[in-house]
């Protein structure tokens, strides 16, 4: 009777550790899948042209504007809020940054720029305009990068390449900021200092940030794009053949799938609020998504609108 013990206890110590094993190794294919899982290309909006787009262990935002003053800031002068720049941040679980891709120097895309980057350690880049509101804000000269177009620069797994692109079709405050800009100052001395867009290419997907709605023909010849966040601002206000000339240039031209509008929102309201479209009186909001919906449809293009601080996954490889 010994021995039958004995003989049982070794053969239940075999199978209790070939069970252990089992489960050790399915502990770590789900932890395996969950690292792949929080790895995927995201790119998430934080209204306006704000987005940032991360790999997991990179990550890269346009603009970072979060600070969003009402109407009566607009006209005594704006400089950037910290309290709201940290709540955007927070809730969108930022804690660092490589790089701020800011699109022009005009207050809704550049005035936190450096605030932001100081919080996060990232560089600046863009115009020299956009270096000199970075720089008044305290950011060190060293920290930023003056680009003109055409660049391509690499971070982590990411390469970002800078394409020079038109403003909307009547741009306001024009001309280059030339020195270093204190605030809080007038929306007026922030002038637009050249305009790009940034093509943000990873080997999970590319996307394209195209913030102003204007195009250059031709621009986007031979590039290709999985997502287009499409600047919608003005756009309601043009003709029919402008929004369906900007469409094939933008979207169709890349191969898009997704459209994700931006530069809808009234930026003067805070991000702790429902983000709602710009007024009647300076945008035409519903006719710009009527338009691209009718355009999208026709094209098989899915149109996706994000309030803030949700995201798109990349789509799957074609």
């Amino acid at each position: 009777m010994k021995d039958v013990s004995l003989s049982q206890s070794l053969l239940l110590r075999t199978h209790m550790k070939r069970a252990m094993s089992v489960v050790i190794a399915m502990s770590l294919a789900v932890g395996a899948s969950a690292c792949l899982a929080q790895a995927q290309l995201s790119a998430q909006f934080f209204g306006v042209s704000t987005v940032s787009v991360s790999d997991g262990e990179h990550t890269v935002m346009t603009d970072g504007f979060f600070s969003r003053p009402d109407y009566l800031r607009l006209v005594l002068g704006v400089s950037p809020n910290e309290s709201r720049i940290n709540r955007a941040l927070a809730a969108g679980k930022i804690t660092s940054l490589d790089a701020l891709l800011v699109v022009h120097s005009h207050h809704d895309h550049a005035m936190d720029a450096g605030v932001v980057a100081k919080k996060t350690g990232a560089i600046v880049i863009g115009t020299r305009s956009v270096a000199n509101i970075a720089v008044g804000s305290g950011l060190p000269a060293n920290r930023t990068k003056t680009v003109v177009g055409g660049e391509t620069i690499e971070l982590g797994k990411f390469k970002v390449h800078i394409i020079s692109s038109p403003h909307s079709a009547k741009p306001v405050f024009p001309g280059e900021i030339t020195s270093p800009l204190k605030t809080p100052s007038g929306i007026v001395k922030y002038k637009e200092g050249g305009n790009f867009s940034y093509l943000i290419e990873h080997p999970q997907g590319r996307v394209l940030v195209h913030a102003s709605a204007n195009y250059r023909p031709g621009m986007y010849s031979g590039i290709r794009a999985d997502v287009v966040f499409l600047g919608i601002g003005l756009l309601g206000k043009q003709s029919d053949a402008f929004i369906r000339d900007y469409w094939q240039e933008v979207v169709q031209t890349t191969g898009a799938k997704i459209v994700v509008p931006v530069h809808w929102d009234d930026f003067t309201v805070s991000l702790d609020r429902p983000l709602r479209p710009t007024g009647p009186l300076f945008d035409k909001v519903k006719e710009a998504l009527a338009a691209i919906g009718e355009l999208a449809a026709a094209d098989g293009v899915e149109v996706r609108m994000l309030s803030q601080f949700q995201a798109v996954q990349m789509p799957a490889p074609r």
